[in-house]
């Protein structure tokens, strides 16, 4: 279960990693390889992409784009009326994923030319206090501790079943993850229902723990 939800993520963390501009905690990705563009493009500014004021609309819809609905062709020209642009198309044998103003990311289902997965970077800060206000606790978190004892780092997850949303922490240099409601989020991502992995339906052990309030978590 672990390797479906990290195989249908790798494209949406990879695909804005390789052409936005890094930050102190931005997601590195080492299984796969690509030349880094000599000028690192600025996000666009997306504010909170909806997610607290509901603006230009509530999640789980992004910027009009909508899982199950929204069709290929509908994609790129409803994220450019909102002032997204300098989109990319990456294709892959089962879907296509685009990236526009280097924030918002689409994943489209080649089966069916419908969109089963969307993301994007907020341009303002978002506290894990403030999500957790607007859509209550998380159901389960995911914590992967990676590098040795000398170098150590974390990245961590929170899930909201409900509206199939991922919440991506930024990584720390530490095998422990200290939580807290100040700590602000990098990436929100909603999935359709084949994607998203409801609680319902995994073992919690090392990776996947249960939410169990602000504090330290490790594997």
């Amino acid at each position: 279960m672990i390797r479906k939800r990290v195989v249908s993520l790798l494209w949406l963390i990879f695909l804005v990693s390789c052409t936005a501009p890094e930050t102190e905690f931005s997601p590195q990705v080492t299984a796969l390889e690509s030349p880094q563009p000599t000028a690192l493009p600025e996000r666009a500014d997306i504010g909170d992409g909806g997610l607290l004021s509901g603006l230009p609309c509530a999640a789980p819809c992004v910027y009009g784009i909508r899982i199950g609905e929204t069709s290929l062709d509908q994609v790129i020209p409803m994220l450019e009326q909102n002032g997204l642009s300098e989109c990319q198309t990456e294709d892959s044998a089962s879907w296509v994923g685009i990236l526009c103003g280097y924030s918002v990311v689409v994943q489209v289902d080649k089966a069916t030319s419908i969109v089963n997965a969307t993301g994007f970077y907020p341009s303002l800060p978002i506290s894990v206090a403030e999500i957790i206000e607007k859509y209550g606790e998380p159901d389960f978190v995911s914590l992967q501790a990676e590098g040795p004892v000398e170098s150590p780092t974390s990245r961590m997850s929170l899930f909201w079943d409900t509206r199939r949303m991922t919440v991506e922490m930024p990584q720390v240099n530490s095998h422990i993850y200290a939580l807290a409601g100040t700590t602000t989020v990098e990436m929100v991502i909603f999935l359709d229902e084949t994607q998203y992995i409801d609680s319902n339906k995994i073992s919690f052990g090392e990776y996947y723990q249960r939410w169990n309030g602000y504090g330290d978590y490790q594997p």
